[in-house]
């Protein structure tokens, strides 16, 4: 018998660090354009990529810690697709046009 020394095996590497997917963080922004700026037009893209991830989430295709961002998206996305649905109906159906017309006029 031999007396040969082996060194232990070297650690593992560490992990690494869960956090949101892309798909995740561009809903979010999507959802706050949309809420602040652009209305619908940022709105429909948060609503798709949010519910999107939020299936990829919960099948396990995805990192949980996008979840929150995934959900504000989606929330933000319908508030800004609603509003925007309000204002085209106003626009042209209960006489928003005149005061937009009278507006211009001044």
């Amino acid at each position: 018998m031999s007396d040969a020394y082996y060194p232990p095996p070297p650690p593992p590497p560490p992990l690494p660090a869960d956090k949101a997917s892309g798909m995740a963080i561009t809903a979010l922004i999507f959802g706050i354009l949309s809420f602040c700026c652009c209305g619908f037009i940022a709105g429909i893209p948060a609503l798709v990529l949010g519910f999107m991830e939020n299936g990829k989430i919960n099948r396990g295709a995805s990192s949980a810690k996008g979840k929150w961002m995934a959900i504000v998206a989606i929330v933000l996305g319908i508030i800004s697709v609603v509003m925007g649905c309000i204002q085209i109906i106003w626009i042209f159906f209960f006489g928003g046009m005149q005061v937009l017309q009278g507006m211009m006029q001044l």
